[in-house]
């Protein structure tokens, strides 16, 4: 009887793969593991070493010296700025007001100080700078010292505060 040329009843094993024969060749388990490390070898990634306890100590030891450092950097900038606290203002007139606020500060340093009056929409309708240099010691309470600056406006001012104060080199 005639075979049929388009169907295959054996296996195809792909060349240069070792064939399963009956007298105790290579299993299909074999041949699928040997494939797959080879696969593995050329194509895959390297395989990666686990960190060890010591790299992951150090990692750990940098970090909090990294996170030292930079909280002790905080604290040492922010020390030497001028703080300020606005205490109240007094309206003169439409084109006037009075600020009042306080500043501490190192008796040594010479700060300016900018103050802006604000309107009832919370926009800058005058804004002015002043400095302060030495203040008479009866005046200053441990590091802070009282102040009152007058500033003109372009519209009625509601409010005035101290926008920034910084020392002059």
């Amino acid at each position: 009887m005639p075979t049929d040329p388009t169907t295959n009843t054996e296996p195809t094993v792909p060349a240069g793969t070792p064939s399963r024969n009956a007298a105790g060749g290579s299993s299909s388990m074999d041949v699928g593991r040997d494939a797959e490390r080879r696969l593995q070898q050329r194509y895959a990634r390297p395989a990666r070493r686990k960190p060890t306890k010591r790299s992951l100590l150090w990692v750990l030891v940098a970090g909090t010296l990294v996170a030292s450092a930079f909280v002790i950097w905080i604290l040492v900038a922010g020390s030497n700025r001028p703080a300020t606290k606005d205490v109240g203002f007094e309206l003169a007139s439409a084109s006037q007001i009075t600020a009042d606020f306080e500043v501490t500060k190192n008796p040594d340093d010479v700060v300016r100080c900018g103050v802006e009056a604000l309107n009832q929409n919370y926009a800058v309708v005058g804004y002015t700078e002043t400095t302060i240099g030495h203040v008479d010691p009866d005046l200053v309470v441990g590091r802070t010292s009282a102040h009152r600056v007058e500033i003109r406006t372009t519209n009625q001012a509601n409010s005035a505060q101290v926008t920034q104060c910084w020392v002059i080199d």
